[in-house]
């Protein structure tokens, strides 16, 4: 398996705002990340520091305007380099210069980022970098492989696999390290067979690629390669460090944070309606959120063009998932863009209540409640909220909104975005 917990990390400098700055971002993205922060420290307590345990990268704050205190922070990544040679250092630059760059990669250190110019990827790329370095030299110290080579059993040139995000029986999901964008992101990896069943994968694969590639929209994720090697298709795409719905409906949501994304999501149907284009899986795990929490969508694999001859599913195959899924595709009928209305209408009871609507021992009696069974009905606290559940959950197509432009009409003005 691929190493899923967070970096180790020292963090120096006396800068205590800006190492808080820097731990927040870290934490954020990498939750399971050990960050111990401290004041920059002589040579021989740093290494006393180190030794009780040896961090995967350091960070060390250097004024370069004040000459005695960076020569001494420049002295420090040597010594500590003495007693760990893998020992990844990254020296976070303020009032530095090209020269200043030249003193700090001189002395050992592995990176140079100017403080000014330091934003969240930025970072949280030099540290990934810095990882994936300290553990490939401890594991060639050892003479054992890495980890993420031994686990994922997955090659694609061009890319380096850092650790694995999902799987299912359609494909595998991974996060990797771009060396032509110099970014992470997400490379999305299908295993090519004959069956029918496989070759089916393939086709919903491509498809996958063409729809998304068709879109240029900030609602929709970015694709940057497509290719296929002679055991795998793969797909390489934009990654959010932020999450999706899923992780952020583990916390309550307010009225108005669910409104802001119910109007958010509907607007981002609305793009891809317009392209003539229906998810058919719309779920809070495929909408994934931008750190200005606006939300994108993700996961074409089952989506289909509206005026395409298959409209309709065939009998004995229902795709997408059960808790989320409309009356019409779990009946294998026609679908439209009111399909992907229903499925939202799901997730906004989700968010207003923190539980799905409808619950059971098996995905087929979880359907036949979409099919069947009223519409739930809100709490006292969301009553409001009812009339847009009952229009939005109808289980006629008829009954619900025509478009997603009728719902953002029926919603008004804009609401405030959450941070």
């Amino acid at each position: 398996m691929a190493d899923t917990t967070g970096p180790s990390l020292l963090m120096m400098g006396g800068d205590t705002k800006r190492l808080q700055w820097l731990t927040h971002h870290v934490t954020s993205h990498w939750p399971n990340a050990q960050v111990i922060t401290a004041p920059t420290a002589e040579s021989e307590a740093l290494t006393r520091l180190i030794s009780e345990r040896v961090p995967d990268a350091v960070l060390l704050q250097a004024d370069f305007a004040d000459e005695p205190a960076a020569g001494a922070a420049l002295r420090h990544i040597a010594h500590m380099l003495l007693t760990q040679p893998t020992l990844h250092c990254i020296v976070l630059a303020e009032n530095g210069s090209e020269m200043a760059a030249v003193q700090a990669l001189k002395s050992g250190a592995r990176d140079y980022l100017p403080l000014a110019r330091v934003t969240r990827d930025l970072l949280l790329t030099a540290i990934t970098e810095a990882v994936e370095k300290r553990r490939a030299a401890a594991h060639a110290t050892s003479g054992m492989p890495p980890a993420e080579a031994e686990g994922s059993g997955v090659e694609v040139p061009g890319y380096t696999i850092l650790k694995d995000i999902a799987a299912s029986n359609f494909s595998e999901v991974f996060l990797a390290r771009s060396e032509r964008l110099r970014r992470n992101v997400v490379l999305k990896v299908m295993n090519r067979g004959e069956s029918q069943r496989e070759l089916d994968d393939a086709e919903r694969f491509q498809r996958e690629y063409e729809i998304i590639s068709s879109i240029t929209h900030r609602a929709i994720a970015e694709i940057y390669d497509f290719g296929s090697r002679t055991r795998h298709l793969y797909l390489a795409m934009e990654y959010f460090p932020c999450g999706d719905l899923r992780d952020r409906l583990r916390n309550p949501l307010s009225v108005d944070e669910s409104l802001y994304y119910l109007r958010a999501i509907a607007e981002a149907l609305r793009v891809i309606h317009v392209f003539g284009i229906l998810h058919r899986d719309l779920k809070p795990a495929n909408v994934m959120l931008r750190e200005d929490n606006s939300p994108v969508l993700i996961d074409f694999g089952l989506a289909r063009r509206s005026l395409d001859d298959a409209g309709t599913t065939a009998i004995g195959q229902v795709l997408g998932s059960p808790y989320y899924i409309s009356p019409e595709q779990s009946q294998g009928q026609r679908v439209d863009a009111r399909t992907d209305l229903y499925s939202l209408g799901v997730i906004f009871y989700e968010m207003l209540t923190g539980q799905r609507p409808y619950a059971g021992r098996t995905a087929l009696e979880i359907m036949q409640q979409h099919s069947t069974a009223a519409v739930p009905i809100l709490p006292p606290t969301t009553a409001a909220q009812q009339p847009l559940l009952d229009r939005l959950m109808a289980k006629r197509q008829n009954a619900r909104y025509a478009s997603a432009d009728e719902l953002l009409a029926d919603l008004g003005p804009v609401v405030a975005a959450v941070a």
